[in-house]
């Protein structure tokens, strides 16, 4: 049958109402996306003709969702068209309307979570990964990108486009063109549906109305005298980074780079892959060792992208090496079992670390701002990596502004391979670059660079391996001791992750005075299918739900997992980054889908109902001892990633956990989690930790402590 058109729907829910497709429709996929295919065509209006007579049969239309009194009596098709449809207007009957029955409006839900499960259990193939990695990663890591391929062509299958070039979307076409800052100036307004948009950021939560009931008055009074975007407006004016350079050793003066020592320059470069670009992988550490290094080198570091790119790489290879002593692990190629200070560790002796490094990349850069290619985009995100670490946000999303601006010239109105290494890098910075911009725009209300409109044109990276030169012209070699697949598993986890909250917020965050939004239904869709990320990781990073945090007083000595047990890379700092972050996203994710249920609670709590209070039990649990900041990062502060989002997160949960435990709901009471209070007071230490690094996080601090 013929789909109406999008123009055509008398109602939000119709418009998202999508034909459900059969299990033998759905077996025929293959890779290369065919058995999708049935499904998009349903999204556009199909030719019916029938030869009948010698005369074409007219396309059939569709079946009505709420027929008038008339058409139902005489058993005809209505058109629903307001005030009266084309039949009582044609034979001039007065055209009335039954009230909507509320089990067809779940009708419609629950077809449409029929076909995201149908889906997503038949596009996601990771359970047929190995039990073990052994051997060529290629065919195994093949399966994975099969699976987060599919993953992200459902978003074009559940989606509804109005042109190649629009943002997709799934069940809520109302956010297009909406940004976070459009949703927190609006916080308390109905769009045209009736419905409230939540915003995603965590600093939105001291705008919400029922928060605003609870809140001291002394905490929203300065709130007001800071204004809506504060902490854009506070980390905007803060002084420039420094761009004083102090040479090492300090008698080499102005030549300090031609005679810094190649046993230095190696042991930086290797911590910095052993440690960030793991689960950040924006450099291919044998490309880099084996030309851009030498490159650098042997031009003696002049204004080349070679060099800019080295730079950046030492200064984050200082910042990885205090990561290091933190954390009491031995440095890479070191046959220590605990960190044994090099001869040269005054290097990274100064606040922050490696800024003499990137300040040397900052000097050179200038000259080569115009550059788009694939070592310039490098080049912005290793300097956005560098700027997150050091917590000046907006400095941070500057570069992976400019880092977009890369790919979007790399990857548009030219053709790219991705089946080689050169594509396959460029898909590389994609991800990571689309990933950060995301976190940090949603964040903190700043405009997007358009870079999420490629998704469906980059596949997922396949981490093609570069055919490394027989030896490094530079004479300096990678150190190897770590299983690169672990962590290129990590990095695809990552993805698919993103994908799925990126459907959270899409799906969930709005709120209806009717009772009619979150709906149970896509909640418990989206639940299945962040368990089913987690179910469905490789063997090598499978973890459970329910295992316990090793916690207590006692410091934990160096390579001891400080994460879930049966999790068993935690020998660098990269592993227990990368440990952690996967049960971290986890719960992040349970958390955001419990976030709407909150709003709700706070603001309408006596129209709770039994499923609300459970989604609202989960939201709170899974707020709690977030594994980021726990165990072995207590002391590894120096390798804690996107630290600025945790504080943000960390803000506003405090909030969220003061409002409930202040409720005079009693109800609301009893579901804060056991341990709350504790986690209160780890959520401020770490606030504590932040603030002298950032102003805005230092006020954030500051409103915090008038609760």
């Amino acid at each position: 049958m013929s789909k109406r058109s999008l123009d055509e729907s008398p109602s939000p829910h119709s418009s998202k109402s999508i034909q459900p497709v059969t299990t033998a429709e759905s077996t025929n996929s293959s890779n290369d996306g065919a058995g999708l295919r049935p499904i998009l065509e349903l999204l556009s209006p199909a030719e019916e003709q029938d030869q009948h007579g010698g005369h074409v049969k007219k396309p059939r239309n569709f079946i009505a969702t709420v027929a008038c009194e008339n058409c139902r009596l005489k058993k005809t098709r209505c058109d629903e068209s307001r005030p009266k449809c084309g039949l009582c207007k044609s034979l001039g009957l007065d055209c009335v309307y039954s009230e909507r029955k509320l089990s067809n409006l779940f009708r419609k839900d629950q077809s449409l979570s029929m076909i995201m499960s149908t889906l997503h259990r038949l596009e996601t193939k990771l359970e047929n990964l190995p039990s073990a990695i052994s051997g060529n990663i290629q065919p195994i890591t093949g399966h994975v990108l099969q699976a987060l391929e599919t993953l992200k062509e459902r978003e074009v299958a559940t989606s509804v486009r109005t042109s190649p070039h629009t943002i997709s979307q799934t069940t809520t076409p109302s956010m297009a063109g909406q940004t976070e800052s459009d949703l927190r100036g609006h916080e308390d307004l109905p769009d045209t549906r009736g419905q409230v948009p939540i915003s995603f950021s965590q600093h939105g939560v001291i705008l919400w109305p029922g928060a605003r009931v609870i809140l001291p008055e002394r905490l929203l009074v300065a709130h007001e005298r800071l204004g809506k975007n504060y902490v854009v407006d506070i980390e905007m004016s803060r002084p420039a980074l420094r761009m004083d350079i102090h040479p090492f050793p300090l008698h080499a003066g102005g030549l300090w780079l031609k005679v810094l020592p190649l046993p230095v320059i190696q042991d930086l470069s290797n911590a910095f892959f052993a440690t960030f670009n793991p689960f950040t992988p924006i450099m291919d550490k044998h490309f880099f060792f084996s030309l851009t290094l030498g490159a650098a080198i042997d031009s003696e570091y002049a204004y080349t992208i070679e060099s800019c790119i080295v730079l950046n790489v030492l200064a984050l290879g200082c910042l990885s090496v205090q990561a290091h002593e933190e954390g009491n692990f031995p440095l890479p190629g070191s046959a220590s079992h605990q960190f044994d200070p090099p001869k040269w560790m005054d290097i990274i002796g100064e606040e922050p670390p490696g800024l003499r490094f990137f300040n040397e990349a900052r000097k050179r850069i200038g000259f080569l701002m115009c550059g788009n290619d694939l070592q310039s985009c490098q080049y912005y995100l290793l300097s956005a990596m560098y700027f997150t670490q050091i917590l000046r946000p907006m400095d941070s999303w500057v570069m992976v502004s400019r880092a977009a601006a890369c790919c979007l010239s790399m990857l548009t109105n030219r053709e790219v391979s991705f089946n080689e290494w050169e594509g396959d890098m460029k898909s590389r910075v994609f991800w990571n670059c689309v990933m950060y911009e995301t976190i940090i725009a949603q964040e903190l209300d700043l405009p997007a660079s358009g870079l999420m409109q490629l998704e469906d044109y980059v596949p997922i990276p396949k981490f093609i391996p570069f055919s490394v030169v027989s030896s490094s012209s530079s004479g300096i070699v990678a150190v190897e001791e770590q299983d690169d697949s672990f962590f290129q598993y990590h990095f695809l986890a990552q993805v698919a992750h993103r994908i799925i909250l990126t459907r959270i917020r899409h799906t969930l965050y709005f709120f209806s005075e009717s009772g009619t939004f979150p709906h149970p239904v896509i909640t418990t869709e989206l639940h299945h299918q962040v368990e089913q990320w987690r179910m469905n990781l490789p063997p090598a990073i499978q973890f459970s739900a329910h295992i316990k945090m090793r916690q207590g007083s006692t410091p934990l000595s160096a390579g001891t997992p400080p994460f879930p047990v049966d999790l068993r890379y935690s020998t660098t700092p990269a592993a227990a980054v990368a440990e952690a972050m996967l049960r971290g996203r986890f719960m992040i994710a349970k958390f955001h889908i419990g976030r709407p249920y909150l709003y709700k609670a706070l603001r309408t709590p006596m129209a709770l109902t039994q499923d609300d209070l459970e989604q609202v039990r989960s939201g709170l649990k899974n707020a709690i001892d977030w594994p980021i900041v726990k165990g072995i990062f207590s002391q590894m502060k120096s390798c804690i990633p996107i630290k600025f989002a945790f504080c943000s997160q960390f803000f506003g949960q405090i909030l969220l956990f003061y409002c409930f435990s202040h409720s005079t709901n009693h109800h609301l009471r009893e579901l804060l989690p056991f341990g709350w209070e504790r986690w209160y007071d780890e959520m401020i230490r770490f606030l504590e930790d932040c603030a002298p690094y950032s102003p805005a996080v230092a006020k954030d601090l500051e409103l915090l402590r008038l609760l």
